[in-house]
């Protein structure tokens, strides 16, 4: 508290500064604006918070898209465990997934890049049902290649174990079983999920016929390319450790910020 101090004695009107103490970093905001004074000394109402063993989340960092500027995604700063990895970003697409112009502006963008493929189904993973439909919807637009113009696009979501594996429900294994399958995907930062995908729509008697994914750290999976909106090198120092393994954030002895769903995140 006394080094934390010191800084607010030296910051100006609503600057933030970080110490650490014992393990501990002490944020603190001197705020000039609710100033006590007493004579001729000024003093500075503190507001100490503690977060136990590192930083906490940032403030996002709005990224556009290199493949379409109108597409952004909003970048936390931070230590995050995935299914497969530890991350030190939150890439939150929510806007492109659930809002209509994005998500139709996506569709088109993911859709040229499939033009002159034959696709039957859908396998549309993480909440990306919405842009699914609209890519569907593309892909059989007579505008495009014509490879899929008449076909009537199945679109399907997996079901998932105890296990965490992929299944499908019987009455939905017609739509898999000798269809070629496109794979839609919100993250690939491993690629383990598509992965997973890959073996599923293999077990059910399917073709994987490509992946794509709104952000991608790999650009291939089987000898396929994985189309995506977003990179890795979109993103500064962006990292991920397969597994937690040789983790930065877990080397320092920082808790895990919070914990990434297919849904979103939950802070811890």
């Amino acid at each position: 508290r006394q080094k934390a101090a010191e800084c607010v004695h030296r910051a100006v009107k609503y600057t933030i500064k970080a110490v650490q103490s014992n393990g501990f970093f002490v944020f603190c905001v001197a705020n000039t604006a609710r100033r006590r004074y007493n004579t001729d000394e000024m003093r500075f109402e503190l507001r100490f918070q503690t977060v136990k063993g590192g930083f906490s989340m940032q403030q996002p960092i709005r990224v556009l898209s290199k493949v379409k500027t109108r597409l952004y995604a909003d970048a936390i700063p931070g230590h995050f465990a995935t299914n497969h990895s530890h991350i030190n970003y939150y890439i939150d697409m929510s806007d492109i997934k659930h809002k209509q112009s994005l998500a139709m502006t996506a569709a088109r963008s993911i859709a040229a890049r499939f033009s002159g493929m034959p696709v039957d189904t859908l396998l549309c993973l993480e909440g990306t049902e919405y842009i699914g439909a609209y890519l569907a919807r593309e892909l059989t637009r007579e505008s495009l290649a014509g490879v899929n113009t008449g076909r009537d696009i199945f679109l399907v979501e997996p079901d998932s174990n105890i296990n965490g594996q992929f299944t499908f429900s019987d009455n939905l294994r017609g739509m898999i079983e000798k269809k070629a399958v496109l794979v839609l995907a919100a993250s690939a930062s491993t690629g383990q999920t598509l992965d997973q995908a890959r073996e599923c729509v293999e077990y059910y008697g399917g073709r994987p016929a490509g992946y794509a994914a709104l952000f991608s750290n790999i650009t291939e999976l089987h000898g396929k390319p994985v189309v995506s909106l977003f990179t890795g090198s979109d993103f500064p120092g962006y990292q991920t450790c397969a597994h937690g393994k040789n983790c930065p954030a877990c080397a320092a002895g920082l808790p895990l910020d919070a914990i990434v769903t297919p849904q979103g995140y939950r802070s811890l």
